[in-house]
């Protein structure tokens, strides 16, 4: 019996059937599991995530009706395997898948083996190209609905430069400047042979992240977090004064803001356990400055009206920006799930505007790159909302796609993750 197929089996109908985190349930079996290949099990899974549409596609192409799902699983998963991993042969793919199958549906076994032999033997084509959504739907595994999405603001060539960016597989990080200064920290990470490549900033970088979160030495020295996330935090302006972080969970934001011995921070969330996620990170880094609260970000708090200097929504939403680090992102998504988060999105920002002091600061952003979700939210609010107004965001050496004042990080442009940003300030 091959473990490694049997576990990613396992881990891949629990992220598609039961929309699980593709993250969690990987570490869950992996810590559970003894004398496993942990790195095979890893690129199984992640390898058929990231290329599900097309996969899709492949197996569709090699069948006369769909299979059931656990079924379709399997067939995804001889599809990649062949493809990419050689120490796995034919063969014993297709034994193993089968032997699964009998255990999933005893009737499919002879079905699974005919089309794995098929999948096997023939190579991936793509739809042709005068079906221009289909073709780069199945070639970038980019669902139809975002590719339609991002055509209605920008050219194809455009899109087609934004769904088939990679990124780097590095790390960023960013170093703990309460306790070690960033060239010290550099030097540590050249006396361990941690490779790193420089970032935006002087204290941030890319680094080997398997190899460095071994090193207990440099544990509380650097801080695990996305560029956007702390160019967002940076062009919030906030040097004193009060700052209400209302979607906080997990506490990234709230915690590079704390450096600042000058603010007084309300890290919020609508979870209890979320809370505590926020108040386990600000243990772990010893800060001081942050109050942790429960609080619905839909439901207005009298207390807090008109008494922030800050105010930051990063809002919950479909996170299509990093579905390149996160593969399981693009399974279930819908069109309608993008326009149920935009009215969500719409009254966390009403009703934090509430809150912002006169002259005070109102910042919303996302981790997604349709408009739906980012530019006519934030149209919506200013049709509404007078009293508010954009202003400019700066971000030297960082090549933003600016859409009046509003910024947008696409990864072929930033080569980060997607990200949006859009400043507003209470006259």
């Amino acid at each position: 019996m091959n473990k490694e197929i049997n576990i990613a089996y396992s881990i891949l109908k629990k992220v598609t059937l039961d929309k699980s985190y593709v993250s969690i349930e990987l570490n869950k079996y992996l810590e559970n599991s003894k004398n496993v290949n942990n790195a095979l099990i890893t690129k199984i899974v992640y390898g058929v995530l990231e290329k599900d549409i097309t996969l899709e596609y492949f197996v569709a192409q090699n069948v006369s009706k769909m299979p059931k799902d656990e079924i379709k699983i399997l067939l995804k998963m001889v599809a990649y395997i062949s493809k990419t991993i050689d120490s796995i042969p034919p063969f014993a793919l297709v034994n193993e898948i089968v032997e699964i199958a009998k255990r999933v549906d005893k009737y499919s076994a002879g079905f699974v083996n005919a089309v794995s032999k098929k999948l096997i033997s023939k190579q991936i084509m793509l739809p042709p190209k005068r079906e221009k959504i289909k073709y780069l739907s199945v070639k970038y595994n980019y669902p139809e609905w975002v590719i339609i999405e991002l055509l209605k603001s920008h050219d194809e060539a455009f899109v087609e430069s934004l769904i088939s960016e990679e990124l780097t597989t590095m790390t960023h990080i960013r170093v703990n400047r309460r306790l070690i200064s960033p060239k010290e920290f550099k030097i540590k990470l050249e006396l361990f042979e941690i490779k790193y490549t420089p970032s935006l900033y002087d204290y941030t970088m890319y680094v080997d992240y398997a190899k460095l979160k071994n090193i207990k030495e440099l544990n509380k020295l650097y801080v695990v977090q996305g560029l956007p996330s702390i160019v967002t935090c940076n062009v919030l302006g906030a040097k004193s004064g009060k700052v209400l972080d209302v979607c906080s969970a997990p506490g990234g934001k709230a915690i590079y803001l704390s450096e600042n011995p000058n603010l007084d921070i309300f890290a919020c969330d609508v979870y209890g356990h979320r809370v505590d996620l926020i108040k386990k990170y600000a243990k772990n880094y010893d800060v001081s400055n942050i109050h942790f609260c429960l609080q619905d970000g839909t439901k207005f708090n009298p207390v807090w009206e008109n008494n922030f200097d800050f105010v930051l929504c990063d809002v919950p939403c479909s996170n299509l920006g990093v579905s390149r680090k996160k593969p399981d992102v693009f399974l279930n998504k819908t069109l309608q799930d993008s326009k149920m988060l935009a009215g969500l999105q719409y009254q966390i920002l009403e009703n934090s505007a509430r809150y912002v002091k006169s002259g005070g600061v109102l910042q919303y952003s996302t981790c997604t790159i349709i408009d739906i979700e980012n530019k006519d939210v934030i149209s919506k609010f200013l049709k509404n909302h007078k009293d508010f107004e954009l202003t400019d965001i700066n971000v030297p050496n960082l090549d933003i796609f600016k859409e009046g004042k509003l910024c947008t990080f696409y990864p072929n442009l930033t080569h980060t993750e997607g990200f949006f940003i859009g400043r507003l300030i209470k006259k």
